[in-house]
């Protein structure tokens, strides 16, 4: 029991090794010679642990707790101390110099309140961002970026849809709530980013795709977002983008176990309203609204490469778009994935009679049950490919 709760605040030292605070004498009212910080948390251990006499430590007691010897105790108020001082600060800004600043400087717990308005760039920094953050938050202190007023959120814009990113984070553990991206290539990018939560974010007017989790960004969720009008400058414009593809090089493939719900993609979304990429597995999209009107570069509405994707509860509008001849298709990039993927209870309007919810092609394999087309037309539910496994459960 001791070792596994040493264990952790073993690590807790790593997280609050910036954390400071002084002991204040009551009597006197004034501050104690001895700053405590992490280190002090790593040596009281020691001293509990015996691998170093109390005679040791510097500064003043380390007996919290008053019982007149260093024990577990201490340690844990030792560790509470500091945890108090790593509750983060909050900070509003005003302007796209302050948002920069804000967004470098943030540390865990932080909280950056956007105040109403358009905060516009054309200076591009890593990955051509024109805002960016490589801040690392924690489970219980993530970094959260958000309008102050989510009735009038901030916009963050671009001036070239050709160029750039909006907005890139490459840390953990950050919440991106109630903000506008629109005006660059892309709009939202994580890189390897893991536990992240995107919601209620507009993302519009991109060159290409509109939300991307990759390089290994996984355990994130994307949620209540809406994307539209995205894919004008380029032969690529998916509203969401989960992974990267086989070809290209310097990302991590692996973006798993994401979810993608309840988000509004399309119209004018000219690729896939989500596209999910090999070497990735896990990912979940459900009780989204998609839009076909205006998508000219694909041909369904989630492109599935990898494998234990599920899509669920989803409702597909084709808007009288012929280029859509399916709801959802599965692929195989690769031997051994597009395989293990659940289609069920989706519901998609089509224009014709010839479109199929669901086609999987060689290599492929998924479940499908639960789903309905409308126009109905039985012949036209599913169609396997040979090598694939299209498998119907009960309907």
């Amino acid at each position: 029991m001791y070792k596994k709760t040493l264990a952790v605040l073993a690590g807790a030292a790593v997280l609050f090794s910036s954390a400071v605070f002084q002991i204040t004498d009551e009597t006197s009212g004034k501050a104690a010679e001895h700053e405590y910080r992490a280190a002090d948390l790593i040596s009281v251990m020691d001293v509990f642990l015996g691998k170093k006499d109390a005679g040791e430590l510097q500064g003043n007691s380390y007996d919290f707790d008053g019982d007149g010897s260093c024990n577990i105790r201490d340690i844990c108020l030792l560790k509470s101390l500091l945890t108090e001082k790593t509750a983060g600060k909050e900070i509003t800004v005003s302007g796209t110099g302050e948002l920069k600043a804000a967004l470098k400087n943030a540390t865990a717990g932080d909280t950056i309140l956007l105040a109403p308005g358009v905060y516009e760039s054309s200076e591009y920094g890593p990955k051509a961002a024109l805002f960016f953050s490589g801040a690392e938050g924690t489970e219980t202190a993530p970094v959260t970026l958000k309008s102050a007023d989510e009735d009038d959120p901030a916009v963050l814009k671009g001036t070239d849809p050709a160029k750039g990113i909006v907005l890139y984070i490459t840390g953990d553990h950050w919440n991106i709530e109630n903000i506008i991206c629109c005006g660059a290539q892309k709009g939202i990018i994580l890189d390897n980013s893991n536990y992240s939560v995107i919601r209620n974010a507009e993302v519009y007017n991109t060159g290409q795709e509109g939300i991307h989790l990759r390089d290994g960004s996984s355990y994130c969720e994307i949620t209540g977002a809406e994307v539209h009008d995205t894919g004008l400058a380029g032969s690529y414009g998916e509203a969401v983008y989960i992974g990267s593809a086989k070809s290209t090089d310097g990302y991590v493939y692996e973006c798993d176990n994401n979810i993608i719900k309840g988000c509004t993609l399309g119209p004018g979304v000219t690729d896939e309203c989500v596209d999910i990429k090999e070497y990735t597995t896990g990912n979940i999209i459900e009780n989204c609204v998609m839009y076909g009107g205006g998508m000219s570069a694909a041909d369904s509405f989630v492109d599935i490469k990898g494998n234990r994707t599920t899509v669920r509860n989803n409702i597909c509008y084709s808007q009288d778009n012929d280029k859509i001849t399916d709801g959802f298709q599965v692929h195989s990039q690769l031997d051994g994935w597009g395989t293990d993927n659940v289609i069920e209870g989706n519901t998609v309007y089509f224009s014709g009679d010839t479109e199929y919810i669901a086609r999987t092609w060689r290599g492929s394999s998924c479940k499908v049950s639960g789903n309905i087309r409308v126009p109905e037309n039985s012949s036209s539910m599913y169609r396997a490919y040979s090598g694939s496994t299209l498998t119907v459960e009960q309907e």
